[in-house]
């Protein structure tokens, strides 16, 4: 089942200064299983959990960590 989480900071502290930058940034926070996107300016996280590295356990807590503040989309 795939996984769906938007980025809900207001603003993109970490040093980025493009989108390209945050998407980036965003990306060295995920495991293999998951990936950033851009979309209508928000970005958008998707993945499959697989093992231990899943959405609630691995992805939300990990971006938390660094200040990158996500919650999960669902139907």
């Amino acid at each position: 089942m795939i996984r769906i989480a938007i980025v809900t900071n207001e603003t993109i502290p970490w040093g980025a200064k493009t989108h390209e930058d945050a998407l980036r940034i965003v990306g060295r926070y995920l495991p293999s299983n998951y990936t950033a996107a851009e979309v209508d300016d928000k970005i958008v996280i998707s993945g499959e959990d697989m093992g231990g590295w899943n959405m609630d356990d691995y992805v939300l807590p990990r971006l938390a960590s660094g200040g990158i503040y996500a919650k999960e989309v669902t139907a």
